[in-house]
């Protein structure tokens, strides 16, 4: 049991609580049955079964398709979502982002992924830049952004493959690659790497790169991102970005470490393997 589900168990006296406790614990464990929910808790099957059902009612939780488990419904996403887009405000964290451009010359943005998007939920950008590319509030596809890639390479190749043959792969621009399995493999080898590059593929003119907001203790925040038009920043240039963008981005996990918003790995658990192939299934 960890410390956060221990605290829980200690102070889950009153019915709001327990609500909040059952919540945080399908959110840990991203997708749970009613027996592991009241392990992790110390509540009865019955009581865990009756929260269940009541946060179902207002649509937080849902049942993961052909299984008796519990996961987060978009609601819950969204709320998460915000709640880190709050965080992320923090004059901390909006200094730690604002440096990163500052170093880098170019527009720089924290995403989530939320259902079949990336949402961006901070952004800073360069003295006098005018362009829109990823501003905070903006959604954009997994499978054509550098952040949309870094998220789908912390599925296994089954669950890569189900989205892809899922997902309507438009061309946003004539590098947007639509072929499966070109884009399988290119996810394979960010998955390998830690780190996700774009050329065009989302907006004619601008690259991108990404990596993982992870802490030290396994949990995902979201994606780091930079972007930037190609007469400023080629393959070459944009590739030197990367460490500069991992230390800006363990520095952010190390700010949000408080928080400890949905717990997840670089590697993708088993649990969150099985998540996404009844996702894309």
């Amino acid at each position: 049991m960890t410390a956060m589900a221990r605290n829980y168990k200690a102070s889950l006296r009153s019915p709001t609580s327990k609500v909040l406790g059952v919540l945080g614990a399908v959110a840990r464990l991203q997708q749970a049955s009613v027996s592991a929910i009241a392990e992790e808790l110390g509540l009865t099957l019955p009581t865990a079964h009756r929260i269940c059902a009541e946060i179902e009612r207002v649509g937080l939780l849902q049942r993961v398709p052909g299984t008796r488990l519990w996961t987060v419904a978009l609601p819950m996403l969204d709320i998460a979502c915000n709640a880190l887009a709050a965080a992320a405000g923090s004059a901390t964290a909006h200094a730690i982002l604002r440096r990163l451009t500052y170093d880098t010359g170019e527009m720089c943005s924290v995403g989530v992924e939320v259902g079949d998007e990336v949402v961006y939920i901070a952004s800073a950008e360069p003295p006098n830049e005018r362009t829109l590319f990823f501003r905070a509030g903006r959604r954009a596809p997994l499978y054509c952004t550098s952040s949309g890639r870094l998220f789908l390479s912390r599925l296994d190749d089954a669950a890569v493959r189900a989205y892809l043959a899922a997902a309507p792969l438009t061309a946003h621009t004539r590098y947007t690659i639509q072929d499966p399995q070109r884009l399988a493999a290119e996810i394979a080898r960010i998955r390998a790497r830690g780190f996700a590059m774009t050329n065009q593929e989302y907006v004619l003119h601008i690259v991108g790169a990404a990596v993982p907001i992870s802490g030290s203790n396994g949990t995902f925040y979201g994606a780091l991102s930079v972007a930037a038009p190609l007469v400023r920043m080629d393959a070459a240039r944009l590739r030197k970005t990367i460490p500069a963008l991992q230390d800006t981005a363990a520095q952010l996990a190390q700010c949000w470490a408080p928080l400890r918003i949905g717990k997840g790995t670089a590697s993708v658990p088993a649990r969150e393997k099985a998540r996404a192939s009844a996702r894309y299934r």
